[in-house]
């Protein structure tokens, strides 16, 4: 059994325990049928929002959700479920035909989008919690990633920041950007999600700005630099969420529909794994320990200098976008394992 490793940075800004919540998208399995197996593991209480959003209040660690990862299905629901006025002499019952429509919307929907389910914010000693409830979902006959080539689904990791200094944020950024061709290596993300853009790996310019050695931006500085390059929400790793919450008025520039869809918090949300649910061999604590990797390297200053240093110079190299060289050089020079 992989167990999950503690974090780098075990507090946040405020000195509290830091907390870390997950989202998992899967399918096989309608949100009522989740919600009621996700409530009866951690002794929790339905309560429907609307048929295709369902929060499970009153669990130990908190309320748990579980909804359709589809915002046109729930505004359909929303829509439908919204109490009509009765007119005289009408035949139909609306009420009754608007709530059959929305079950119906909700068990077809089920099949053919993903289903998501958010944790609460989890302190480190309650994430073994989760490979219990990856057990369950499995024996629900739930579908992962790889089941079939249209399931391009992820687990979302979202780490509470432990430091609102922008160097700390900076080095997280460098880390991940220097550690990404080998993430996506040993965690052997789908192709179907690769295909997409919901994972878009950071655009070259972007990698050689913040990896420079010269490069030490302000907070604003570093927020504007990034929208400049990443104007979306659609990255491996979505900073959005922490610059609404550090700097509210900051997306103001981004597009109307992606900038309502951003939901501030003082997490990164880190979008790359894959969600195989449904495989006995994977488990939510290998792909989270592969974070801790990221941060115990932003830690290591000299370390990072040097993979920042090494990984320019690779990037300089013609053709380097069709060589797996770089993964060599990590396994090769700085100790990180492919296997």
């Amino acid at each position: 059994m992989t167990l999950f490793k503690k974090p780098t940075y075990t507090r946040n800004p405020e000195g509290k325990p830091r907390k870390v919540g997950f989202e998992f998208e899967l399918a096989g399995i309608e949100p009522q049928a989740c919600a009621e197996l996700v409530a009866d593991l951690f002794d929790g209480t339905i309560q429907a929002k609307h048929s295709l959003e369902i929060e499970i209040a009153g669990t130990p660690m908190g309320t748990f959700k579980v909804e359709l990862d589809a915002k046109m299905l729930k505004d359909i629901a929303k829509k439908l479920e919204k109490e009509q006025p009765e007119a005289k002499n009408k035949l139909l019952d609306t009420n009754s035909i608007s709530t059959y429509i929305s079950k119906w919307v909700g068990e077809l929907a089920g099949q053919v989008v993903p289903l998501e389910i958010v944790t609460p914010p989890l302190i480190c000693e309650q994430f073994q919690q989760l490979e219990t409830l990856r057990k369950e979902l499995c024996k629900k006959k739930a579908t992962g990633t790889k089941a079939a080539f249209t399931n391009a689904f992820g687990m979302h990791i979202n780490p509470e920041i432990t430091s609102k200094k922008v160097e700390h944020i900076h080095d997280i950024m460098r880390a991940f950007l220097v550690l990404y061709p080998w993430l996506k290596e040993v965690m052997e993300i789908d192709l179907s999600r690769q295909l997409l853009t919901y994972i878009d790996p950071f655009p070259n310019e972007y990698v050689t700005l913040v990896l420079a050695e010269n490069y030490a931006p302000s907070l604003d500085g570093f927020i504007d630099d990034y929208l400049e390059h990443n104007p979306t929400r659609n990255r491996v790793l979505d900073m959005l969420p922490l610059f609404a919450y550090l700097k509210p008025d900051s997306l103001d520039g981004l597009k109307e529909e992606d900038r309502k869809l951003v939901k501030a918090r003082p997490t990164f949300h880190y979008r790359l794994p894959n969600c195989e649910i449904d495989n006995p061999d994977w488990s939510i604590a290998r792909d989270w320990n592969y974070w801790v990797e990221i941060e115990k390297l932003a830690e290591d200053k000299q370390k990072l200098a040097n993979m920042a240093s090494a990984y320019l110079t690779f990037l300089d190299k013609p053709f380097h976008a069709f060589s797996n060289n770089w993964v060599e050089q990590i396994t090769s020079e700085f100790g990180y394992e492919t296997q």
